[in-house]
């Protein structure tokens, strides 16, 4: 890599190097860990349907697919634009693709503005991508998650615990910052010695609260 290349340029160069060369570097349609991990993460969702999603980091678009079936609309980006041609032609074939928005986004800087007046997302989903970001880029995800998030909105964590090369931050430590933040209540927690899942809201109530039968 270019010695004067930052880190973004260099994440950059990884991800596109990674797709070209593979369209399912993390064999997600392939593994049964990975099925099963989508479909504990989609069984996990506290509400049944949703108006507005956010998926940064959507890979070939293999749970951005299932988002669809389940939101009016979903906006999946990633920083990869190969990984984001891979996605549109799951979507495509999947025939789920007529509401959702793909954009090439670099965390946090290019998290989408959510202007005064504007519909806010009512799920995030954080899938394996957090542990990419500084300790600086973090908190600032962090921050956005929470000024971009609807009333009664989720936010949805889920990553690899295992160490690896390009892990910057612990996934321990990524599920930390979201506990840690004021106005979040975390409502799940999932953990298996291969990944932790964890869903936070700014509505404090359980599902069956929310259904208004306890």
């Amino acid at each position: 890599m270019n010695p004067s290349s930052t880190p973004d340029d260099q994440r950059g160069s990884y991800f596109e190097q990674l797709y070209r060369q593979d369209s399912d570097p993390w064999r997600v349609r392939q593994r049964w860990y990975e099925e099963r991990k989508r479909a504990l993460l989609l069984a996990s969702l506290p509400q049944r349907r949703y108006r507005h999603a956010y998926e940064p980091g959507c890979g070939n678009g293999e749970l951005t697919a299932e988002l669809a079936r389940r939101c009016e609309r979903v906006l999946a980006a990633d920083l990869s634009a190969e990984a984001l041609g891979l996605a549109q032609q799951r979507l495509l074939d999947a025939g789920c693709g007529a509401n959702v928005s793909l954009a090439q986004h670099r965390l946090p800087q290019d998290w989408p503005r959510i202007l005064p007046g504007a519909e806010k997302f009512d799920l995030i989903v954080l899938s394996e991508i957090a542990y990419y970001l500084s300790v600086q880029e973090l908190a600032r995800v962090v921050e956005h998650s929470i000024a971009s998030l609807a009333p009664g909105g989720s936010i949805v964590l889920c990553h690899w615990r295992a160490p690896f090369a390009q892990r910057i931050v612990s996934t321990v430590r990524i599920h930390a910052a979201f506990q840690d933040a004021p106005g979040l209540h975390r409502v799940l927690r999932h953990e298996e010695s291969d990944f932790l899942l964890g869903i936070w809201s700014n509505d404090a109530r359980s599902v069956a609260q929310r259904e208004g039968f306890a």
